[in-house]
């Protein structure tokens, strides 16, 4: 496929309505952690009555879990997502709230968010996976003794394409380390992380083109004319290696 074909497609994506960068099926390879997401969660649904998940995106990921609560809350932000949401989380039963999302944690001394809009010591488990929290509104809405899990993605994520851009890496710092220090000053307690870069494939530019757009915050310079150099550079390499940052922890409310 020519270049221009390929600018089209990346630049044409309705990244809005498949966030997440699953519009390409194939042609973006994130890497793959060692572990998996239910293989962190599901141990601490055993016996639980109430569940949150926040960031649900379009439900399927929480929708599949094993062995939900009686009463499980998704919360979602990205409007276009809450359609798909709905759709998937309805028949099982599960409550979809549309709300704001947590304080950003690459900046977390910035302006603060409007809170979660749920009562203080209303969730067994608190569920956080690829979405921003606040740990101490986290520890507000857990129950004593309540246990909150999230994963994430890692600032080295964001270093490795913008490095393949050719553009300077953003002073960000997001990792395990941090989100750690950040969790335990909100009042959690951490019992147990993990934190692995395995390594993400772009096939084409198109590709590159369509995750770049869906973290629009991270690569303010995407452009198709300005980058046009950049472009036709990467494009004659084919294949192109990136770096998946991915990061875990559990925590918990003591009282």
């Amino acid at each position: 496929m020519t270049i221009d074909l390929l600018l089209d497609e990346g630049f044409g994506l309705d990244v809005e309505a498949h966030w997440g960068a699953g519009f390409l099926p194939g042609r973006y390879l994130p890497g793959t952690p060692s572990w998996t997401w239910p293989e962190l969660v599901t141990p601490h649904l055993t016996g639980i009555s109430a569940l949150l998940d926040l960031g649900t995106g379009e439900g399927g990921i929480l929708a599949n879990l094993p062995g939900l609560p009686p009463f499980t809350v998704a919360a979602e932000e990205w409007l276009p997502t809450v359609p798909a949401a709905a759709k998937t989380l309805a028949p099982k039963g599960i409550r979809l709230v549309v709300c704001g999302g947590g304080q950003d944690n690459t900046n977390p001394d910035g302006p603060r968010r409007v809170g979660l809009p749920f009562r203080d010591s209303s969730y067994d488990v608190v569920l956080s996976r690829h979405e921003a929290f606040d740990p101490s509104d986290v520890r507000r809405v857990l129950k004593p003794g309540g246990v909150f899990v999230t994963q994430q993605v890692g600032a080295d994520e964001t270093a490795s394409v913008r490095a393949l851009c050719g553009l300077d890496p953003k002073a960000e710092v997001w990792d395990l380390a941090e989100s750690i220090r950040q969790t335990e000053a909100g009042g959690l307690t951490v019992t147990a992380s993990g934190e692995e870069r395995p390594a993400s494939t772009f096939t084409d530019i198109a590709a590159l083109i369509g995750y770049l757009r869906t973290i629009p915050w991270s690569v303010p310079e995407l452009d198709r004319d300005t980058m046009r150099s950049t472009f036709e550079r990467l494009h004659t390499q084919g294949h192109l290696e990136a770096v998946s940052h991915r990061f875990w922890l559990t925590a918990t409310r003591a009282h």
